[in-house]
């Protein structure tokens, strides 16, 4: 009998022990090819297992190639000390993950993609490539990367995606619906469920945003979005709105390139990025090219950047370098578009130091923005040191190299920005050019209009027109106002109609002032 008992006991430790083995959480440095065989598998690993202490490295092959039957669905999730990391590793070309035929469409509840995280923080995903070569719809994936949520409590935090190759296809330009945005995007973070991405999660608690996520250094193409952050609608205090993201960092080197994308009907529009409810978003250093010569020139409404509705927020567009190209005739083209930040609240919206160039030589009616910011009711707005240069073929559409509207609270900079060019390419036209229009401004505001270049400036081509020309127009009813030191050099102005240098109406009132000084002519 004591014998029998023993070899119970011996049982019962051998099982102990492999069930402690099968199901101990993974840590450490894992191979892909070797501990894993697939990408899919280490995830489907991870899921089952968690992290355990220290976190968990995913070394994958440099040269490693994988072709997934279904989309990968990472739910496990790191902490601060225990990370979870796929990398590349060794020297050669990044691992490349290549996508399987979709079925969905962007207005589906459950739209193809790649790769989600649902609810997953402190992961780092660095040099993985993604690539989707199906080329026609409903096969093509909606997404590359996409940010999920898990529920109302739990969002993604804290993730990285760096130094990827992300490519769809372009001719994904359907229609979305709820958060979801139109056609493929190659990072996608959204306010929704991955089974019901049509219908916007409420988050309850902070942990169930999607928030302090960092996209750098990755390229991303062939889509009709680059990045698309669709956030929930929050209100005062906003601890349950998207805070913090970040595409593109604080230097050069950590943006994003984002090429080639749009061209892929006429249905929906495009831009490199979209961000629609996010607060203390950053977006700069990132260089957008919807055409460097491998690109369709986009058919309908057109952006670089294009910032949606954030209550009270204040968003950076810095140091970004945008180059867009129109192939539509009546949509409107836009570098920078801001309609964020709107119901003041002391916040500051920053667009500052970025290159912008617009180039629409299809357009007829179309209006051309080089920055435009339609934000209603900010605090304070800072359009400064941008450097934008402008091209348009239209005959009765609109250019404006910088248009700022809104009733802006406490203060609007517009200063030391450059307009390089400004050309109307039409033989003859009656557009309505104006470079810098500035039509808010609160009785509250101070509006600073300083040390503005004006050059190159080519209007109404050979033959002349009957179109009207203003440099500077501001017509808000601030209750301070400056326009200094503003250089106009190397006009050509071929027009019968109205030309302004500076046009403003704004009468001061008696406990304010109004100061236009030392402004010029050069050539």
């Amino acid at each position: 009998m004591k014998k029998f008992f023993t070899l119970i006991g011996i049982v019962l430790c051998i099982q102990f022990f492999i069930n402690n083995i099968s199901f101990a959480q993974l840590t450490g440095t894992k191979n892909i090819p070797g501990d894993y065989a697939t990408v899919a598998a280490a995830v489907t690993a991870i899921n089952t297992v968690g992290v355990g202490a220290g976190g968990v490295t995913f070394n994958i092959a440099a040269g490693y190639t994988e072709t997934i039957s279904a989309r990968i669905n990472l739910t496990a999730t790191g902490t601060p000390s225990n990370p979870i990391v796929f990398q590349k590793s060794g020297s050669g070309a990044n691992p490349l993950i290549t996508a399987y035929t979709g079925s969905s469409t962007p207005g589906s509840a459950t739209p193809d993609g790649i790769w989600a995280l649902v609810g997953a923080s402190y992961v780092t995903i660095n040099g993985i490539d993604l690539y989707d070569p199906n080329t026609t719809n409903n096969a093509t994936m909606e997404y590359g990367y996409g940010l999920f949520k898990a529920s109302a409590t739990v969002g993604c935090q804290y993730v990285t995606i760096q130094n990827c190759v992300i490519t769809l296809n372009r001719v994904n330009n359907a229609s979305g619906g709820g958060p979801m945005v139109d056609g493929s995007v190659g990072i996608l973070v959204i306010n929704a469920l991955p089974t019901s991405a049509t219908t916007s999660s409420t988050p309850t608690v902070a942990n169930g945003t999607n928030s302090y996520n960092k996209f750098y250094a990755n390229t991303i193409q062939n889509c009709n979005y680059g990045i698309a952050l669709s956030g929930y609608a929050a209100v005062s205090p906003f601890t349950l709105g998207d805070t913090g993201n970040d595409l593109g960092g604080s230097s050069a080197g950590t943006g994003n390139q984002i090429l080639n994308y749009g061209g892929g009907g006429s249905t929906n529009p495009a831009a490199g990025i979209r961000s629609n409810n996010q607060w203390s978003v950053n977006i700069s250093y990132n260089t957008i090219n919807n055409n460097n010569g491998s690109g369709v020139n986009h058919a309908t409404t057109l952006r670089g950047i294009y910032l949606q509705n954030s209550t009270s927020a204040s968003p950076t567009v810095n140091y970004n370098t945008i180059t867009v190209t129109s192939g539509a005739t009546t949509s409107q083209l836009t570098g920078i578009e801001n309609a964020s930040g709107s119901t003041a609240a002391s916040n500051t919206v920053n667009i500052n130091n970025n290159n912008v160039s617009c180039n629409y030589p299809t357009a007829t009616s179309g209006v051309l923005y080089g920055i435009y910011n339609n934000s209603t009711t900010p605090a304070n707005i800072s359009i400064s040191s941008n450097t934008i240069s402008a091209s348009t073929s239209c005959t009765s559409g609109s250019l404006y190299t910088i248009y700022c509207s809104g009733s802006i609270t406490t203060s609007i900079n517009i200063n030391n920005n450059i307009i390089s060019s400004a050309t109307l390419t039409a033989a003859s036209t009656s557009s309505t050019v104006i470079l810098i229009n500035v039509t808010g401004g609160a009785v509250t505001a101070t509006t600073n209009i300083n040390n503005n270049t004006f050059s190159g400036v080519n209007f109404s081509g050979t033959s002349g027109g009957t179109g009207t020309f203003t440099a500077i127009s501001q017509t808000g009813t601030p209750i301070n106002e400056t326009i200094n030191g503003n250089i106009f050099n190397n006009l050509s102005i071929n027009t019968t109609g109205i030309i302004y240098l500076i046009f403003d109406s704004f009468t001061a009132p008696a406990n304010g002032s109004k100061t236009i000084q030392n402004n010029s002519i050069q050539t």
